[in-house]
């Protein structure tokens, strides 16, 4: 088993690429193929925080190259695996995982917890777990740095879930934040943390930014319609007049479509009802 860690600056100054070669093994009929797992780590600099701040890359060989596909080679007949990430302590706090062999060999990484909390700046240690045929493989220990920018941890502060998607960074604000039940203007208690989405949306000024108003599943459809896009269009008011470029805005009501949760229980409903300021991928 062989376990190098190197590390170089990228020229642009955002990553840091930690490479990592992590384990010799035989598997798919290759006795002592290298399978190294290598982590782009980005400095999340204010301006660029709607990017995942981690991209993991799996890797064979030596030197190492991109493992692609990824179900020949080294990892053919991975009946499942698992990308784990623990704190100083040793807990795990977030994990990436799948059946079969991994798509891509090029996995991203939110810095989140599986609950959509933004995780502690600092490192952490990742570990490479998979199922084959022949039993239970992990790697060696690896260790992974995250750095959020001030104004994506200040959202922290009133504990928003948040969520990467392909469109970019999803600012989930839950309805008892924001507004009373079946009512549409924006409490006074929220004004801080609206505040905190404002000065957020400031240090990424060129990205766009759509806000999509949710409901749950009770009542009327065409009702649902109207108190959701009443809610966007109340948190887009509020975000231009207080100084938030107009021309970056956009909403839209959704009703109940796209629920996160069963709307067989209340907390499930409580969880669909909500609003999603959505910062956009900027284009080109």
């Amino acid at each position: 088993m062989r376990n190098q860690l190197k590390k170089r600056f990228v020229l642009s100054g955002l990553f840091v690429l930690s490479s990592f070669q992590l384990l010799a093994l035989e598997a798919g009929g290759q006795e002592g193929e290298l399978v190294s797992l290598h982590a782009d780590e980005r400095l999340t600099l204010d301006g660029d925080a709607v990017h995942n701040p981690v991209n993991f890359f799996i890797m064979q060989g030596e030197p190492p190259r991109l493992m692609f596909p990824v179900s020949q080679g080294a990892l053919k007949g991975v009946q499942a695996w698992q990308i784990q990430i623990r704190n100083s302590d040793g807990r795990k706090v977030s994990f990436i995982q799948g059946t079969g062999a991994p798509r891509s060999p090029v996995i991203a990484w939110s810095g989140l917890s599986e609950t959509g909390e933004l995780l502690p700046d600092g490192f952490y240690d990742t570990q490479l777990v998979w199922r084959d045929a022949d039993g239970l493989h992990e790697t060696s220990k690896t260790k992974v740095s995250l750095l959020a920018p001030p104004a994506l941890r200040d959202l922290a502060r009133f504990q928003f879930k948040l969520d990467y998607t392909v469109e970019g960074l999803v600012v989930r604000i839950p309805e008892i934040m924001f507004f009373d039940l079946g009512q549409s203007r924006i409490r006074g208690e929220a004004l801080p943390a609206l505040r905190s989405i404002i000065a957020f949306l400031k240090s990424s000024p060129g990205n766009k930014v759509d806000i999509r108003g949710y409901t749950d599943s009770s009542g009327s459809l065409n009702g649902n319609m109207v108190l959701s896009r009443e809610r966007a269009q109340a948190v887009l008011l509020f975000l231009s007049e207080n100084g938030v470029d107009p021309e970056r805005l956009t909403y839209k009501g959704l009703g109940p479509r796209q629920p996160i949760a069963s709307n067989a229980t209340e907390e499930g409903r409580a969880k669909n009802r909500r609003v999603e300021v959505v910062v956009l991928k900027a284009s080109g």
